[in-house]
This record gives C-alpha cells, structure tokens and sequence, in this order.
C-alpha cells in the first residue's frame, strides 16, 4: 500500500451524484472579471462568514496584488511584476473562491468528486479549494503518537484542500492528498476550478 496520512483513511464508499468539473483552473484574467463586476462589493456571493472577513480586512483583490496606472501587479519573490494574466489565480481564500463560483454560476467541487476526475486534467500547479469541510472520513481512528494527535485535533472550521502546488514536495503530490485550512487564509498557493 501507498504511504498516506491518517486523514485519509480508511478507504470508504462515497456516493457521487453527476456532475461537471473545469478541466482548467481559473486564470487571473477571469478572476479580474469578478473584481471588475464587483464581486467583491455584492454581498449575494459571499457567504455571511466571508463577507464579514472581506469587510473587516478591506478584502478588494487576491493577497499580493495592487493596481497601479490601471495596470494589475503582484508582489513575487522577485520583487513586483506585471501581472500574468493567462497564470492561475492563486492566493485567494475559500472565501473569494466560493464567492467567486457563485457569481461565475458554478460552484467548487466537493473533495470526491475533485479526486475521482483528477486523472482527467493536470493539477499541481496550485491547491484547489473544494467545498468539502475538514473531517474524518467514516471509521477514521487517529494513529497512536504525534500525528494522530496532530490530524484528529485540527479536524474543525477547516476547509480541504486537493492536488498540489508548485511548491509542494513530490512525495505529497499525489491526488488523495488531503490538506486543509481555515477559510479566510490565503497566503498559501491555493486556486479555484469549477464544478457544476
């Protein structure tokens, strides 16, 4: 058997109804779409949790972005550079993900439905936000020492994560990954695809 972590396991059934899933993630050019529609002024698109985030915060754009002369930048370990428009958003929390599937008419796919596709598009390049809450799978038992205690006790007011980022090891790429974070973090490498 493959290595993976205590969160995710054991291996269950889960029922799947039909669905649609993006092959591609969402750009920065599309996201620039739901910012200059205002997305992030209209409350129908966020849920209440979000929008008191993005209201406290001053939220307006991705973490690491600023508009200078009408032109869109973003603050690199390079320094600030052009903004690439055809690049996968990333940087954005659960919450302007979610947002932004709501105004797209869309939705984020839940972490099954994310797996059983991810044969069918490549992924790595960011990690995915799903829909899917942060708790164990049926018959989960945390393991005896450091990471049961670690894994069982994060299980809450979290979101699950998929797929990988450009900055992820090899050995925790890999599609049954479950990583996991509050809603309103975005400093990690984290994209939107859609689902429907």
């Amino acid at each position: 058997m493959a290595f993976s972590f205590d969160n995710e396991t054991p291996q269950h059934t889960v029922h799947l109804e039909e669905f649609s899933i993006s092959s591609h993630l969402i750009n920065n050019n599309e996201y620039i779409q739901f910012i200059e529609a205002d997305g992030y002024q209209q409350f129908e698109h966020w849920l209440d949790d979000g929008w008191t985030w993005r209201q406290q915060n001053k939220v307006t754009q991705p973490l690491y972005w600023t508009k200078r002369d009408g032109k869109w930048f973003v603050y690199t370990l390079g320094g600030l550079k052009p903004l690439d428009l055809s690049a996968p958003v990333t940087h954005v929390s659960y919450y302007e993900a979610n947002a932004f599937a709501h105004w797209a008419g869309r939705r984020l796919p839940t972490e099954f439905e994310w797996e059983i596709s991810s044969s069918k598009f490549d992924w790595g390049q960011r990690w995915e936000w799903t829909s899917s809450a942060y708790q164990p799978y049926p018959g989960y038992q945390p393991r005896v020492g450091a990471v049961g205690e670690y894994n069982g006790k994060f299980m809450v007011n979290q979101m699950v994560l998929r797929g990988a980022a450009i900055t992820t090891s090899k050995g925790h790429s890999r599609n049954t990954y479950r990583n996991f974070f509050h809603p309103e973090f975005r400093w990690q490498y984290t994209g939107i695809r859609l689902a429907l």
